[in-house]
């Protein structure tokens, strides 16, 4: 038997689309005229900020805006609610980390995503956070994991 604790697969350590450590976390709009050291969320061990079509917040949502709607539509949310979660766990409570080239570090932590109507997990996801040396993210994908 498998308890889903606030989010938490209790035994699993993977993470529920049935919440995350900081539900009422918002993302700051990154807008046309934004600095791209404009803050737009805080973690743990890292911060993103809008950044440049290279790295953070418009990067990611250039380069992987569609991969993580694809997992937001099976828990019915906004693709940022899922990057979201899936930041949130990768550096809170990486199953898998280490040196990703140069200054870089990688984490990835396990997320479970819940088909809301039926109760069911959908999609296991190993989500990627390569986070830069001054604690920059630079992005964050579904799938690939850290490697080693």
């Amino acid at each position: 038997m498998v308890a889903v604790v606030v989010g938490v697969m209790a035994g699993a350590g993977a993470w529920t689309g049935a919440g995350t450590a900081d539900a009422s976390r918002v993302w700051a709009a990154c807008g046309m005229s934004s600095s791209e050291t404009k803050l737009v969320a805080t973690y743990p061990k890292a911060h993103l900020q809008c950044g440049t079509a290279n790295w953070g917040f418009r990067h990611i949502k250039a380069r992987h805006l569609e991969e993580w709607q694809n997992l937001a539509n099976i828990e019915r949310k906004n693709w940022r609610d899922i990057a979201d979660m899936a930041i949130e766990k990768s550096l809170t409570a990486p199953d898998k980390s280490g040196p990703a080239g140069g200054s870089k570090y990688c984490y990835s932590g396990q997320i479970y995503l819940v088909n809301h109507v039926n109760g069911r997990i959908e999609k296991t996801v190993q989500p990627t956070v390569i986070v830069g040396g001054d604690g920059t993210i630079i992005t964050a994908y579904p799938g690939g994991g850290c490697r080693g």
